[in-house]
């Protein structure tokens, strides 16, 4: 039987019962200080972690928005909390990356009249655009075969010159160490934007604006396995197996087609499951966040992404 005055060692508050009930800390017997109670701990965390990860891994491919439904009704013990989820394949991704992803090299970002050249002018002293002006004219005289070609071509010369000029040469080398942890750890603020997206969209369903970010959550969850893990491994498979075929068909722009038009399936069943709309609304819908999306990656992201990176970087 539990003593009546159990002081709790965490907290110091008088409780019964074999938890504090102002902190939760547990009242520990002589079976806890076990070492069959050290692996028995083990082996809870090995298959409640397993039972849950799959089962959330299971409900986010077979039957998507019944997760975030669930979740929002208070059906959560079977599953892993979304946010955590969602922390964790960021964090899969940082430890194996397949692909470079969202994490753009310095050069990307500068192109002519752009943030960035402006940025990096100001904090070098070297003008961005007139080297800018310097690869267009080289590039004038040349008869590129592709679009392709120049693009490589215009890519390489720049590169050059960045890497024959100390200061930049200097920022580009701390930014690409930034960038690769940095472009990661921002993937966050995906959720807050694609919830307030979905907010917009779904304001008539008067609901809170956390049950827009469970379901943000769950979206970018599948954009990350699908983005990240599934596709690169895809065209990485293809690439050994069928390479000429695989260099015609996997393109930057093919891809990311291939990408959000999966993801927009994905949203299409999600909604309909989720806000309980009607077919027709949900594909519309899901057309609205699938460009919303893209623009939310490639614009707002990859300018707080630069932005956050260069500053740690100068």
């Amino acid at each position: 039987m539990i003593d009546q005055n159990v002081s709790c060692k965490n907290c110091g508050h008088y409780f019964t019962g074999k938890y504090c009930n102002r902190c939760g800390e547990k009242v520990y017997s002589q079976h806890d200080k076990s070492i069959a109670h050290f692996f028995e701990e083990a082996f809870h965390f090995i298959t409640h972690f397993e039972g849950t990860f799959f089962t959330t891994l299971r409900a986010i491919f077979t039957r998507p928005g019944k997760l975030s439904l669930d979740y929002c009704n208070g059906l959560r013990k079977k599953y892993f909390k979304p946010l955590p989820f969602f922390m964790m394949m960021i964090l899969l991704y940082l430890l194996f990356p397949f692909f470079t992803g969202l994490n753009m090299p310095f050069l990307y970002y500068l192109d002519k009249g752009s943030y960035a050249s402006r940025l990096t002018t100001k904090h070098t002293g070297i003008n961005i655009d007139s080297l800018q002006d310097k690869v267009e004219t080289v590039m004038a005289v040349k008869n590129f075969k592709s679009v392709n070609g120049s693009y490589v071509f215009r890519a390489r010369y720049m590169d050059s010159i960045i890497s024959a000029t100390p200061p930049l040469l200097k920022l580009k080398e701390k930014f690409t160490r930034k960038s690769e942890k940095t472009s990661k750890v921002l993937l966050l603020v995906l959720l807050p934007l694609t919830a307030l997206f979905l907010a917009l969209l779904s304001f008539k369903k008067r609901r809170y604006f956390f049950d827009h970010l469970v379901l943000a959550t769950e979206i970018n969850s599948f954009y990350i396995l699908l983005g990240f893990f599934m596709l690169p491994l895809l065209v990485s498979i293809c690439y050994k197996v069928i390479p000429g075929v695989a260099q015609q068909l996997f393109t930057e722009i093919s891809v990311g087609i291939l990408a959000y038009s999966v993801i927009g399936v994905f949203c299409a069943i999600a909604f309909a499951k989720f806000y309980n709309d009607k077919w027709w609304w949900s594909i519309i819908k899901a057309i609205f966040v699938m460009f919303a999306h893209y623009y939310i990656v490639q614009v707002i992201y990859k300018f707080i992404l630069f932005v956050v990176t260069f500053y740690l970087s100068a």
